[in-house]
């Protein structure tokens, strides 16, 4: 149990870096076919490589579980998408907290859909760490004018991509491993990155060092380990509980974004970031075991 906690923070973090890759991209002038074409085709390569060396037994077709693999990789295309759009329209740290809206979902879907028993504490860590979030992004003294509807459609959407992606992503955990998932749904990506921008050729108006920088962070640190370290956690942990435990990654992301882009903290986010911390600290006080029961509710 207590490696799918360790497991989680540091996918946390290598997701809290992926905004400060893409804007920093957008800053040098990148474009969003570019950097998801370079992000995952680098983790494709990578995954496959690490795959094909470590673990040739897993580098199967697994015709019976093709559709959710499939699945998983539309779905987190579209949240990938989705996010990296939004970071176009607004700052990397509202984005990344519109995107840790996703728990609530999870857990709806989970306990409406799947039947999951919503205890106590679960609902006290939803409320706490979600009223986090809200305190993280100051929406007391925001304006609603200050805000790009545009970029918060696209925040909201890539949170329900990605709920769809935890959920899928348990019950294939119980078939796959993690990392067969991960290079499934990377190779995904990939293809489906070239399907809507084809052909990419739009490399030599670019700086060479620039997509190298944003193509290897965003790749490596901000999806070959993330995949690998959330596919195990949610497998150890539950949906729910790695959903909900994952929302220290607001924290990170905007001491990050402090640091690297500049952004300013407020006493307000400080406080959000401490409810989000005490949210996580409270599913230790959860003893539900296997939270989700997939295998009678998705078709095969």
């Amino acid at each position: 149990m207590l490696n799918g906690y360790l497991l989680i923070i540091i996918t946390a973090i290598g997701y809290a870096a992926l905004p400060i890759f893409i804007k920093q991209g957008y800053n040098l002038g990148l474009t969003i076919d570019i950097m998801l074409f370079i992000r995952f085709f680098i983790a494709s390569i990578s995954l496959m490589f690490i795959l094909l060396v470590s673990r040739r037994k897993s580098f199967t077709t697994y015709k019976a579980y093709l559709p959710q693999l499939v699945i998983q990789g539309l779905v987190f295309f579209g949240s990938a998408y989705c996010y990296t759009l939004s970071i176009k329209y607004m700052s990397a740290t509202i984005t990344n907290i519109l995107l840790y809206t996703y728990p609530l979902m999870v857990v709806l879907m989970s306990t409406l859909i799947f039947k999951e028993k919503f205890s106590l504490i679960k609902g006290i860590t939803l409320f706490t760490t979600f009223f986090g979030c809200l305190l993280v992004i100051d929406v007391i003294s925001m304006s609603a004018l200050k805000m790009n509807m545009l970029g918060v459609l696209y925040g909201i959407g890539s949170a329900v991509f990605y709920a769809i992606y935890n959920i899928n992503g348990q019950y294939l955990s119980k078939h796959i491993e993690p990392l067969t998932v991960s290079t499934y749904t990377s190779v995904v990506c990939l293809l489906v990155t070239l399907a809507i921008y084809p052909p990419i050729n739009g490399f030599a108006e670019h700086s060479y060092s620039a997509i190298l920088m944003v193509g290897l962070g965003t790749a490596i640190l901000c999806t070959v380990i993330p995949l690998f370290c959330y596919a195990k956690g949610i497998a150890l942990l539950g949906a729910s509980k790695a959903s909900i435990l994952s929302n220290i990654e607001p924290v990170i992301a905007i001491v990050l974004a402090g640091v690297i882009l500049g952004e300013k903290l407020t006493i307000i986010q400080l406080a959000g970031g401490f409810l989000i911390i005490l949210g996580a600290m409270l599913l230790k006080l959860d003893d539900l075991k296997q939270p989700l029961t997939l295998n009678h509710s998705v078709s095969r």
